[in-house]
């Protein structure tokens, strides 16, 4: 991501990405990336707005927006008032799994229906096929 013109101007030559996706050398600039819970799952990154200031405290491994909590309840509400936040349209049969199957970052990114087969293993005493 590069810095608008009006920074660059000022010597600001590179800007830091907070995000909850992933990215692969798309940036040289400071990063913090899989904040969780996505926006997409109702997590904070969604009520994000211009000019807002926010916190990094690495240590603690958080990111806090520094607007009030009764700010952060009308943004949400409006968010939610207009139907949440807009996800993309998929665009290819997987994109539309992992859309509908598979829980969040914050739930450890696994198929939700997966779970319902964890400790099989202990459950049966009879060795499965599992190719």
């Amino acid at each position: 991501m590069h810095a608008p013109g009006r920074l660059l101007k000022q010597g600001i030559k590179e800007l830091p990405c907070i995000g909850d996706g992933r990215q692969s050398r798309t940036s040289g600039s400071p990063s913090i990336l899989n904040a969780s819970p996505e926006a997409a799952n109702g997590g904070n990154p969604a009520l994000v707005r211009d000019l807002d200031t926010v916190r990094v405290d690495i240590g603690r491994r958080r990111v806090d927006i520094l607007v009030s909590e009764e700010e952060l309840k009308a943004r949400r509400e409006e968010l939610e008032a207009k139907g949440g936040y807009g996800m993309p349209e998929s665009q290819t049969p997987w994109q539309d799994i992992l859309q509908r199957e598979v829980s969040s970052l914050s739930e450890g990114m696994v198929l939700k229906r997966a779970i319902m087969f964890q400790g099989i293993a202990q459950k049966y005493f009879a060795p499965r096929d599992n190719h």
